[in-house]
């Protein structure tokens, strides 16, 4: 498994912990937290678990880009694992800051929230940049193979 997927992983897995806190932080406030801080527990499962999780194992076993680089440039899974996680980071901060604070005193943490959105956004086109050449169809890729198989006996 490429380090960047266990990473992805790794980080899955505490953001689920950290989302099943809050989940439990949220059953126990009740009230005017739960509407605080909901977009934040949902964001740390959402993007959190579940996103870091199906990007890691999609980096690990989708087909093979090619023998020289199996899973394509290494740069985009490493751009999509800060992009993600910075833009997560940024936006568990700063949404319940902004939120207690009002919409009217934006300042600093409106700003926060628009890189935030700006990191998760590059780190989701780095992933797709890294994972769409190696979606490939199965049966033109044998043709492809034999083709090739056949020109080097020749």
């Amino acid at each position: 498994m490429p380090v960047v997927s266990r990473i992805f992983l790794k980080l899955g897995l505490l953001y689920f912990v950290l989302a099943m806190l809050f989940a439990v932080g949220l059953a126990l406030a009740g009230g005017a937290w739960t509407a605080l801080l909901l977009p934040t527990y949902l964001h740390l499962f959402m993007v959190g678990w579940v996103t870091q999780c199906i990007v890691g194992v999609a980096l690990w076993l989708f087909p093979k880009w090619s023998k020289e680089q199996p899973r394509g440039p290494e740069w985009l899974g490493w751009t999509s694992l800060l992009g993600l996680n910075l833009g997560l980071v940024l936006r568990a901060v700063a949404e319940p800051m902004q939120a207690m604070q009002g919409a009217d005193e934006a300042g600093i943490l409106g700003g926060m929230l628009v890189v935030s959105a700006i990191a998760q956004w590059a780190g989701g086109l780095a992933f797709a940049a890294a994972i769409w050449p190696r979606i490939k169809d199965p049966k033109a890729e044998r043709a492809r193979r034999k083709k090739q198989a056949r020109a080097g006996e020749g």
